[in-house]
C-alpha cells in the first residue's frame, strides 16, 4: 500500500498524504473492511486517474528530487552534496540534548534540504559526508520546512551511502554549476552562491542590539570576472575571516540578497552559509568601475559609500581629546558635487592626509560612512578602512603659486 501511496503523491501534487491516506480508510470502511489496504489503495487511485504499476514491475527505488512531495516515506535519492552547515544543538522537552545538521543536495533535477538528526550527525563529524561526494540516501522521510521548502529527513531507520559504486557521478550537477555571476545578482533573487576574489576586508566592528547582548559584524569585497560586490559577515561568520586576506579566493554558498543603503546589492552571511577557501584562479576578473554615490542621495546614517566630490572649503586640522582619555588629529572641512555640499570629519591619519587639500583639491573617498553630528545634520566621517585619492590637485594661476611660496617661506621662518 505504501508504494501506492506515493506514487498517488507524485502523481497528485494537489493532495497530501493524509488526504489519500483518508480516501483509502474511507473506501475500505464503505466496503466494511472487505477491501485490504492495497486493495483500497487502488481503488483510489484508479478513481483520481493515477495509473498504478503493476505487481510485477518495481515503484523506482530512486526518486528524482524534482518528484518529491510533503508526506512520502521510505524514500530514496541519490544526489550531490553541494554544501554541509554547521551542527547545531537544541533541548528537548525532557531536557536532553540533540542534534540536528542539514546539508544541500543537488541532482539533474533540483535541489534539497537533508536533515540528520543525533547519531545520524557523526557522518558530519567525523568528516565521512563531505561537499562535493555523491551520496545515497535511504530510507527518508519528506516533511515540508517552515519556509515553504521540502526537506528530507533521515531517522533512526535511514541510512547514507557515500560514494556509491553503482551510482554514475556524471549523472549529477558540479558545485561549479549552482554559483551565480555576481553580475546576474538582482534584489529579486532571495539567495546566492557566489565566488571570487577578495579584494578588500574591513576590520570586525562590534554592536550592541536593542535587548542587550552583543553582535559582529565585518565586510569584504568579492570580484569575479563580471562584477564586484559586498559581502557583509555576521557574528561567528565575521570571525571566520580571520584567516583571510585580499588576493584570497572565496566560495560562498546560501548568501542572502539585500539592497544597500547605497541602492546596490549586499550579501550576507549567517550561520545558513558556508564559507570556504579555495584554491585556483577565477577566469580573468574584471576590473570593476566604482560607481559613486551623489552627495544629495546621502538621506540616511549608514555606509559605506565611494564619493567623488571637490574640497570646498580649507580643511580645519585641531588636536582633540576622546572619552578613553586619547589625544587625537580631528579635520573638519565640505566637500560638494553638482548634487549639493555635505561636512566632512576625518580622524588620525585621515586627518594627518588632510593637510595637504585645499579649496578645488578633487577627491575620491572609498569606504566613507555617512552619520549626524552636533546639528543633527548628515555629514560624512572616515573610519580606519576609509580610503583617500587625490584624483585632481587644485591648479594654482603662476602669481598664486608664487604667493603661497612666499607664505610657506614666512611661515617657515
Amino acid at each position: 500500500m505504501e508504494n501506492i501511496v506515493q506514487q498517488i503523491l507524485v502523481a497528485r501534487r494537489d493532495l497530501t498524504r493524509d488526504e489519500v491516506l483518508k480516501r483509502i480508510y474511507e473506501k475500505k470502511r464503505s466496503s466494511e473492511d472487505y477491501f485490504l489496504d492495497e486493495v483500497a489503495a487502488r481503488l483510489v487511485a484508479a478513481e483520481l486517474g493515477v495509473e498504478i504499476e503493476s505487481e510485477q514491475e518495481t515503484f523506482p527505488g530512486e526518486i528524482a528530487i524534482k518528484n518529491l512531495v510533503s508526506g512520502l516515506n521510505d524514500v530514496t535519492i541519490a544526489a550531490r552534496v553541494i554544501a554541509i552547515y554547521p551542527v547545531q544543538t537544541f533541548s528537548r522537552n525532557d531536557s536532553t540534548k540533540g542534534k540536528v545538521a542539514r546539508s544541500l543536495l543537488a541532482d539533474d533535477t533540483g535541489t534539497l534540504k537533508l536533515v540528520l538528526w543525533d547519531d545520524k550527525i557523526e557522518l558530519i563529524e567525523a568528516g565521512k559526508m563531505q561537499q562535493g561526494q555523491i551520496v545515497r540516501v535511504l530510507h527518508g522521510y519528506v516533511r515540508e520546512s517552515f519556509d515553504g521548502q521540502l526537506e528530507m529527513h533521515l531517522g533512526k531507520k535511514g541510512d547514507v551511502e557515500i560514494s556509491p559504486q553503482s551510482v554514475d557521478e556524471n549523472r549529477f550537477p558540479r558545485i561549479a554549476d549552482f554559483i551565480d555571476k555576481i553580475e546576474q545578482v538582482t534584489p529579486n533573487k532571495k539567495k546566492a552562491n557566489v565566488r571570487g576574489v577578495v579584494t578588500w576586508v574591513s576590520p570586525v566592528s562590534e554592536f550592541t542590539r536593542k535587548d542587550g547582548t552583543h553582535g559582529k559584524v565585518r565586510r569584504v569585497r568579492l570580484r569575479d570576472e563580471t562584477s564586484e560586490a559586498t559581502i557583509v559577515f555576521w557574528n561567528e561568520k565575521a570571525d571566520e575571516l580571520n584567516t583571510i586576506s585580499e588576493g584570497n579566493q572565496l566560495r560562498i554558498i546560501n548568501t542572502r540578497v539585500k539592497t544597500g543603503l547605497d541602492g546596490r546589492v549586499e550579501l550576507h552571511v549567517g550561520n545558513s552559509s558556508q564559507v570556504q577557501k579555495i584554491s585556483g584562479q577565477i577566469a580573468s576578473p574584471v576590473t570593476v568601475t566604482e560607481t559613486a554615490s551623489k552627495i544629495a542621495n546621502l538621506k540616511t546614517e549608514g555606509g559605506p559609500f565611494t564619493i567623488e566630490a571637490t574640497v570646498a572649503s580649507t580643511p580645519t586640522i585641531r588636536e582633540v581629546n576622546t572619552s578613553q582619555g586619547e589625544n587625537v588629529l580631528l579635520a573638519t572641512f565640505d566637500l560638494k558635487d553638482e548634487t549639493g555640499k555635505i561636512g566632512i570629519t576625518m580622524w588620525r591619519k585621515h586627518a594627518e592626509l588632510a593637510k595637504d587639500l585645499t579649496i578645488g583639491a578633487q577627491i575620491k573617498l572609498r569606504n566613507i560612512y555617512v552619520k549626524r553630528g552636533f546639528s543633527n545634520l548628515l555629514e560624512l566621517a572616515s573610519r580606519n578602512s576609509t580610503t583617500i585619492e587625490i584624483t585632481k590637485p587644485q591648479t594654482l594661476p603662476a602669481e598664486n603659486k608664487a604667493e603661497q611660496h612666499q607664505n610657506k617661506e614666512q611661515k617657515i621662518l
